[in-house]
């Protein structure tokens, strides 16, 4: 089962990548190539020209649809492990339960470290700070996780005397306050050039935030279909620790 559970998530994956790379390639792209032109405007005017190792042809049509294909499909099932980890241990259905997995995963890989950090277009940001800004965006994440992991802790270790309602309730604030602590201790970084148009900036970010809410969102519901057909088709619920560990 847990077999079946990781195939239906990485072909939820796939399905979802085709409506993602259609929206990045109408959407976002043209952002994206317009803060290019920018940047290559600003090398030709003083800096070093930029040589294209692969042309902006490939990568704004076959790179961008196998980043976001590979992306949605190793997504899709790093979700199926989660679910078949968390199911019948949360005390919810199947939907409820990708839709509970999904939104925890959402929050904790994108919205808190985004808000921190958000997406930049080509252009923003001094080059030799690339890996100190990479390096503050993925402790984000980490510390953003460790919140997460940490609030389904203690909403599992309530739910033993409390209803789930309230054990969620108590687990959300203290997500809330791991999360708001780490947004104030991590550095903040404000590196967008008072010449590049706030216009575009604002533009290019909120097509970033589309384009994960389509993936994510979509493999939320479609992932939710195809778990609860198998589970429903299936003694998983009966036996899903059984597949997680041996010695369950």
């Amino acid at each position: 089962m847990i077999q079946k559970l990781l195939i239906a998530g990485m072909l939820s994956g796939f399905l979802i990548s085709l409506a993602a790379f259609g929206y990045a390639r109408l959407f976002a792209e043209p952002t994206i190539e317009l803060s290019i032109s920018m940047e290559q405007d600003a090398d030709a005017h003083g800096t070093h020209p930029h040589e294209e190792t692969i042309s902006r042809n490939v990568q704004r049509n076959a790179g961008l649809f196998t980043g976001i294909a590979s992306f949605s499909v190793a997504l899709g099932g790093l979700l199926a492990i989660l679910v078949a980890f968390t199911h019948g241990r949360i005390g919810v259905g199947t939907r409820a339960s990708v839709w509970l997995v999904t939104a925890a995963s959402y929050a904790s890989v994108v919205v808190l470290p985004q808000l921190k950090y958000p997406a930049s277009p080509p252009g923003v940001g001094a080059a030799e700070t690339i890996g100190s800004r990479t390096e503050l965006f993925f402790i984000a994440v980490l510390v953003s996780i460790a919140s997460v992991i940490l609030s389904i802790w203690v909403t599992l270790q309530l739910g033993r005397y409390l209803s789930f309602s309230k054990s969620a309730l108590v687990g959300t604030v203290v997500f809330i306050g791991l999360a708001s602590l780490a947004h104030l201790a991590l550095p903040t970084v404000d590196e967008v050039p008072d010449a590049f148009p706030r216009e575009l900036l604002q533009e290019f970010r909120l097509h970033a935030w589309i384009l994960q809410v389509i993936i994510w969102g979509g493999l939320g519901v479609v992932f939710a279909e195809m778990a609860k057909y198998l589970v429903d088709n299936s003694d998983l619920d009966n036996h899903a620790v059984r597949y997680i560990s041996p010695n369950a």
